[in-house]
């Protein structure tokens, strides 16, 4: 492979740079080339972002003459040749991988939202798109684990009760308990609304919850115990795979589980069942 260097204008070097860093940044390495991307690694990345641009919500196919066309292509987020000002604008950013070629250094993006970004390239929206695919590369981990972590058909069962329940409180029902056990458990990146849904899902249903389970485990013995296991075992499966979770995103990310699980629409129900667990422990510490 011939490796080729340019020396840059001056023209393009801005003028705020001192002459011992123009003179870092007049090479200008040429040496990644642009590969070719198969179509299996297009369908990954047009399935990641939806199938919508991740920027304008546009969509990345359009139909015409009864024929879908594409409307999009592969952008890198950290150039995969930076012109020397970009050296410099983009020095010392963090990068999803050091192979500038790999998928996760890649994003489709709309043929405009992509020419915008490349020209000029800018460090805030360079850390836009990192932080969007950052999020996106967390998500497929998560939807990785749920192959791999099962529940009792009984969650199922439950959840369609609290769907289609028409429950008329009474002070008997209403658990009293001190919030300050959910205090305990949580910290500031759960958001304010959420740790309230939780107590308020735990003040309402707790009991009623913990009934439906000692009436299961009258028929099907240790059941409530199994699902207890398995809600603990995928809470640390996020937590080993995806560690800089906060806490907001794993209790978002154990209520898709739940959705996807029990093949539920009831994503309210589904933060029932949550924020039971994490007022029974196996949720939080």
């Amino acid at each position: 492979m011939k490796i080729c260097a340019s020396i840059a204008p001056p023209s393009q070097i801005p003028e705020n740079v001192s002459g011992n860093a123009k003179n870092k940044v007049t090479i200008k390495n040429l040496s990644n080339p642009r590969r070719k991307f198969t179509e299996n690694e297009k369908l990954v990345l047009y399935s990641e972002v939806g199938g919508v641009c991740p920027l304008c919500s546009n969509d990345l196919m359009y139909e015409k003459s009864k024929t879908k066309n594409k409307n999009f292509e592969i952008a890198h987020i950290y150039p995969l040749n930076p012109k020397p000002e970009e050296l410099i604008v983009l020095k010392d950013v963090k990068r999803l991988n050091s192979d500038i070629n790999h998928l996760d250094n890649l994003l489709c993006l709309c043929n405009g939202c992509h020419t915008k970004f490349d020209n000029p390239r800018t460090k805030e929206e360079y850390e836009e798109l990192f932080t969007l695919k950052s999020g996106l590369i967390k998500l497929a981990k998560e939807k990785k684990l749920w192959s791999n972590s099962t529940l009792e058909n009984e969650i199922s069962e439950l959840i369609n009760c609290l769907v289609t329940t028409d429950f008329v409180f009474t002070n008997g029902d209403i658990l009293s308990y001190n919030p300050k056990t959910i205090t305990e458990k949580t910290n500031a990146t759960i958001t304010v609304l959420t740790k309230r849904k939780i107590e308020r899902n735990v003040q309402d249903y707790f009991s009623f919850i913990n009934f439906k389970f000692s009436e299961i485990d009258k028929i099907k013995p240790t059941t409530t115990e199994t699902i207890s296991t398995q809600i603990k075992l995928h809470y640390l499966k996020l937590k080993k795979e995806i560690p800089d979770y906060n806490q907001k995103e794993v209790f978002d990310a154990m209520v898709n589980w739940f959705q996807i699980t029990s093949q539920n629409s009831s994503k309210e129900a589904c933060e029932i069942i949550v924020s039971y667990f994490i007022q029974n422990c196996e949720v939080f510490e």
